[in-house]
């Protein structure tokens, strides 16, 4: 099962599935594994428009598989390289301090030092400002990323950790699609790993025995930063989900969207969970975070591009 993470860009259902399995069949050919991977092999779990619809208030379109739909939206008021401080303002003030929270930690990792308004404690209409100046140190001194890709990217994890309508239709969709008769490999990238932790994680040691997930691989995980983590971490203690025989986290350490791997200091499991096991691989997708892409070549790159990456969903499907 394939869970797609957020495009920016916009791109329909059958676009990304095609991406996809294009850099997974190049990643197992370069792992030396004889599987190639075919639309019918593959369950992708499409939810983009779905969720684009939530947070804008319109009635929303079924989450899909091997479906077609449009829709992967964009923030008003923030595009390239340019920041509307008025657009800012009408965000909800929970939403800007989230916002807030991960552009401070973004500019820490990608070692900026942050501009005094960003660095300091602020409330009230400060927050916008300095939302605002975080985003344009973002745009200005971090290569690979934009104001643009981190806001959209943080509204959406936003409204599903935050909003109950939101996280009920993308976690139930989800859920539907993992199958009850057979293994179901879960392969998800940025925010679809944190829906699929989630969910997951809420299939208990009971209600998880008819799901069996040999492997679930995340890939350009945005779990371990701490707004992220956190919220998780209250709503129940972190941990290897009961259903899933291996956690493995793929992550390029240039992949500022997935700033930390999961390891027990960045993202500490409760006593007596099984380990997560860390996969740094090199992304040669532009930005090193995308799951799938292709170069002015033809050569598909991306995470599931990666031979180590592609290994790995060679063997689980596979195996006995």
């Amino acid at each position: 099962m394939l869970v797609h993470g957020r495009d920016p860009g916009g791109a329909d259902a059958e676009r990304i599935e095609s991406s996809w399995l294009d850099s997974l069949n190049a990643g197992l050919a370069a792992a030396g594994r004889p599987l190639r991977v075919a639309d019918d092999d593959a369950s992708f779990v499409f939810y983009g428009a779905t969720l684009d619809a939530l947070v804008g208030g319109t009635p929303p379109p079924p989450i899909t598989v091997h479906a077609v739909d449009d829709g992967m939206g964009a923030v008003e008021g923030v595009v390239e390289g340019a920041v509307d401080t008025g657009a800012l303002a009408e965000l909800p003030p929970d939403l800007v301090a989230f916002a807030l929270a991960v552009s401070r930690e973004l500019l820490a990792g990608a070692g900026v030092d942050a501009p005094e308004a960003v660095a300091n404690d602020v409330v009230g209409d400060a927050l916008v400002e300095a939302l605002a100046a975080a985003l344009a140190a973002i745009d200005r001194f971090v290569p690979g990323l934009s104001s643009a890709v981190v806001l959209l990217a943080v509204r959406d994890v936003h409204a599903y950790l935050h909003d109950a309508a939101v996280r009920d239709v993308l976690d139930a969709g989800l859920l539907a699609a993992l199958p009850t008769d057979e293994p179901a490999v879960v392969v998800a990238h940025s925010l679809g790993t944190v829906v699929a932790y989630r969910v997951l994680r809420g299939l208990g040691d009971d209600a998880g025995g008819a799901r069996d997930v040999p492997l679930f691989l995340g890939v350009g995980s945005p779990l371990a930063i701490r707004a992220i983590r956190d919220v998780l971490a209250a709503e129940a203690p972190l941990r290897v989900p009961a259903p899933v025989g291996r956690w493995v986290d793929a992550r390029d350490p240039r992949d500022l969207l997935a700033l930390h791997g999961l390891n027990p200091q960045a993202f500490p499991l409760e006593p007596g969970s099984r380990p997560v096991e860390l996969l740094e691989v090199d992304n040669r997708a532009p930005g090193r975070h995308a799951a799938a892409g292709v170069l002015e070549s033809g050569e598909p790159v991306g995470y599931l591009a990666d031979p180590g990456v592609a290994g790995l969903v060679g063997d689980a499907v596979t195996a006995p």
